[in-house]
């Protein structure tokens, strides 16, 4: 019970992460923050502090800001009214959180020492070294982090199309893995051991930023292309025609969240 409990906390707090990376970054930019919540509502408690309200919620499941981002608004602390440079920043500082957090995990695990066998067979160490355990010095660490990242990045885009393809022609969601899954492969690295667990979550945290990354409505990526299209066209597009896009988008993907949700318990608990 007790891993179970801090595999919930750890991945709630890649989630908070993600969205502290957008708030600090709309912070530095100086756009205007609504709010900061912990969790979704019904809200426990919350307070202010300057012009932000930071809530704590009673579904503890990631976190969320709220920036003023409103159309033919002046003010020049408005969302939209930031350079084209600020905006694809402000878009990406959860990727960013998200990838920081996943290369502090890698670098401290091939320093502290890592089992060979805990990485990929088809991954090939990009400094020599032939022992069990992977233990290389902080220069070493990074560079083998970053090898070790773009590898993962590779995979997972291939794995995504072959799992895209998979969707769009058969409804078939085998490839793919939800919160359920997330949960119960996390928890099962932590029963492992501390680096077992802590692998398992840099993995996560490198998905996260993968995933949100991805040109499609909803997640900051589809919105750094909306970003890019206005940059292009040198106009604001219809927020009403994003907002059904994105409206769209969110049905599907809640569509394929049940979907998976039901393939991981099945696969994790009923095989």
């Amino acid at each position: 019970m007790l891993i179970a409990l801090l595999t919930l906390l750890l991945l709630n707090l890649l989630l908070i992460a993600h969205e502290l990376g957008h708030f600090l970054l709309a912070k530095l930019f100086n756009v205007k923050v609504i709010e900061f919540g912990v969790g979704f509502p019904p809200k426990i408690l919350s307070f202010k502090k300057g012009e932000v309200t930071y809530a704590l919620n009673s579904i503890p499941l990631g976190a969320y800001v709220n920036l003023v981002e409103e159309e033919n608004n002046p003010d020049p602390r408005n969302f939209r009214n930031k350079s084209f440079w600020q905006k694809i920043l402000i878009l990406s500082g959860g990727v960013l959180a998200n990838t920081l957090i996943a290369i502090i995990i890698f670098v401290v695990l091939f320093n502290i020492g890592i089992p060979r066998n805990i990485l990929p067979d088809n991954y090939h160490l990009s400094v020599l070294n032939s022992t069990n355990i992977i233990r290389l010095n902080f220069i070493q660490s990074l560079k083998e982090t970053f090898a070790f990242l773009f590898f993962v990045f590779k995979e997972t885009l291939r794995g995504l199309k072959i799992a895209f393809i998979k969707i769009f022609t058969s409804l078939d969601v085998s490839d793919l893995t939800g919160p359920v899954g997330i949960f119960t492969i996390t928890n099962r690295g932590f029963y492992h051991g501390l680096i077992w667990g802590l692998y398992v979550l840099g993995l996560i945290s490198y998905a996260l930023a993968i995933f949100n990354f991805l040109p499609i409505p909803v997640v900051d990526g589809g919105k750094i292309i909306v970003v890019f299209i206005e940059k292009i066209f040198k106009k604001q597009l219809n927020p009403k025609v994003i907002n059904a896009i994105d409206n769209v988008a969110l049905i599907f993907l809640l569509f394929l969240a049940i979907l998976v949700t039901i393939k991981d318990i099945r696969f994790f608990y009923f095989s």
